[in-house]
């Protein structure tokens, strides 16, 4: 059984990535396929995702992905790391930390993540803002 198997319009759900959504779209249980996606959620912040029974979000691989959207209910978030950086990188430690897969990014959702487990987009475009205080450096015990 997939953790998605009874999505339903209107649910809310939580993202690592964008925070609290609603899922807007989600196809009928005879027309869903595995390893598809099957419903889509949108976002405070206007964001559109659409993921598999699985979670998968679209914008990762499907083989090696990881699920990053849950049904609201079933997110605990007491013990998850919001705060800002101690020190804010430089663009050369920035580029220096993503080489060494060490980058992380502070999301909309507030949650700290690796680049490489966020949308390409979501780097991009804080680095080409020069949003330096949304990196820092992976702390070694994760």
């Amino acid at each position: 059984m997939h953790y998605f198997s009874k999505v339903k319009l209107e649910q809310e759900v939580f993202s690592l990535i964008y925070g609290k959504g609603k899922v807007v779209f989600a196809l009928p249980k005879k027309h869903r396929l595995e390893g598809f996606y099957v419903f889509a959620a949108e976002y405070e912040n206007g964001q559109l995702v659409h993921y598999t029974l699985d979670g998968l979000p679209n914008w990762s691989p499907l083989y090696g992905g990881c699920q990053t959207v849950f049904y609201l209910e079933d997110i605990e978030l007491s013990d998850v790391d919001i705060q800002p950086p101690h020190k804010v990188p430089s663009e050369k430690q920035i580029l220096k930390y993503k080489e060494k897969g060490m980058l992380e990014i502070q999301c909309p959702s507030g949650i700290w993540r690796n680049v490489d487990e966020c949308p390409e987009n979501l780097m991009k475009r804080a680095f080409k803002k020069s949003r330096y205080h949304l990196f820092r450096k992976q702390k070694e015990n994760q």
